[in-house]
This record gives structure tokens, C-alpha cells and sequence, in this order.
């Protein structure tokens, strides 16, 4: 069975989780830095803001529709020189559309990228993303494969998500994985990073830790929020 058809129920009960996620207490993750990524230069045209104001419990969403995502995901992808591209006919409803506490109807999707779900929340109404997530089995997260760390590929494709959603630049890039990185392996389960929230939320399954899931997110929010939740910023592990 696919690992991604097996966790996509554990993840809807992740991604529904619109507000602030955290963690499930216990030990942090236990894994190697990943690489580095390096991206060629980008020629596209710059966007001046990937914010948009909304009526959701966030107060924000992103400027960009999911075939956007989709088209801005595969170009940073070829980028970093990454070939695994995702098309916008793979892209799966999660269940029926449904109402947030600020009365925003909202759909969930996911992408089944066989080891590796991308996830999305989407405004009906507008059909602007209100989230973007990656996400997988913990097994897999920890595993390695031909000698490489599976963490390795998750943060770099959580990374380029990121920046296919918020319109950092493709010399941010390694930025985020690094936001990522310390989401995993420090002590916050939540970062603030240039106007928008990065999260690690995950799922443990004590009958079957096959079943565990580990969601990276990245989602704006107001700056209300920001106050409210009282939210560390991200600083570079070496400053």
C-alpha cells in the first residue's frame, strides 16, 4: 500500500487544524542537518505581496489559487535542479467542504506524491490558499534510502512549497528548510518568519508507529494573531 494513501486520513485531522498547531509534547526529532540547496537565478517577473487580507480565522491568506501553487512549485523546482514535478489533475478533494469559526467555507486537498503528501487548504469562495503543508509517516521521515536521509528530501520539498506559496525568492530557499529544520529538531513548534507562521504538527500512533505523521506548514496570519500567540521569530542557528 502507498504511504501516502495510508496517512491521508491522519493528515485531514492535522490539516483541519486551522489555527496555531503544535506538537504533541515528547522529543524532538532526531536528525542529521540536511544539505544545502542552490537555485539557479530566477527571471520571473517579482511579486510584490503573497498576503491578501481575509475573512478567515487567520485574517490572511495567500495571493495565489492552487493551479498557481501548482505552476510556481514546479518552477522552483527545476530551480533547485529537481525533476519530481507534480501536476494539477493529481491534486485530491479531502472530504466535503467546510464552514471555519469565522464562517469562511473552506476545502481540503492533498497531493498523493507517493511517499510525501502536500497538502492544501483552499477558500472556496475566493479559491486562494489559506495553507500549504508537507507531510508524511514518521517511519518515513526517520528512514533513509540508498543513503540518504528521508528528512533530507521532505524539508527540501517542504521548503520549496513554502517558497512557492509565500513568494520569498529562490535565495531564501534554504532559509526556509532551515525554519523547517529547527522546527523539527529545537525546542518551538512554531516560528514566525517574515510575516507568516511556520509549523510542525505531529501525530503519534502508539498501536502502529508506521502511522504517525509529521506535517510541516506555512501559513499567514494577521498581526493580531501574531501578538496573541506570541510567536518566537526565527533566527538563524548561527547568529
Amino acid at each position: 500500500m502507498k504511504i501516502a494513501k495510508r496517512i491521508t486520513a491522519l493528515l485531514l485531522s492535522a490539516v483541519i487544524l486551522l489555527g496555531l498547531t503544535a506538537c504533541s509534547g515528547g522529543a524532538k526529532l532526531k536528525i542529521d542537518q540536511p544539505k544545502s540547496i542552490s537555485a539557479a537565478d530566477d527571471d520571473a517577473e517579482p511579486v510584490t505581496t503573497a498576503i491578501e487580507p481575509s475573512e478567515n480565522v487567520n485574517g490572511k491568506r495567500f495571493a495565489f489559487t492552487l493551479a498557481e501553487f501548482t505552476e510556481r512549485y514546479n518552477s522552483t523546482k527545476k530551480l533547485i535542479g529537481d525533476q519530481d514535478l507534480i501536476i494539477m489533475e493529481k491534486w485530491s478533494k479531502m472530504g466535503v467542504p467546510e464552514t471555519d469559526n469565522h464562517g469562511v467555507e473552506i476545502q481540503y486537498y492533498y497531493y498523493d506524491g507517493e511517499n510525501v503528501n502536500i497538502t492544501a487548504t483552499v477558500e472556496t469562495e475566493s479559491n486562494k490558499l489559506m495553507n500549504i503543508g508537507v507531510g508524511t509517516t514518521m517511519s518515513n521521515f526517520m528512514a533513509q534510502e540508498s543513503g540518504e536521509n528521508n528528512s533530507d528530501d521532505i524539508l527540501r520539498k517542504a521548503a520549496v512549497a513554502a517558497d512557492s506559496a509565500g513568494s520569498f525568492g529562490t535565495d531564501k530557499i534554504d532559509t526556509l528548510q532551515d525554519v523547517f529544520y529547527q522546527l523539527a529538531t529545537g525546542s518551538e513548534d512554531s516560528l514566525w518568519y517574515e510575516g507568516f507562521v511556520f509549523t510542525l504538527s505531529t501525530q503519534e500512533n502508539k498501536q502502529d508507529s508506521k502511522n504517525g505523521v509529521v506535517l510541516f506548514r506555512v501559513f499567514p496570519i494577521s498581526m493580531d494573531l501574531k501578538k496573541e500567540w506570541k510567536l518566537t521569530e526565527y533566527k538563524p542557528a548561527n547568529k
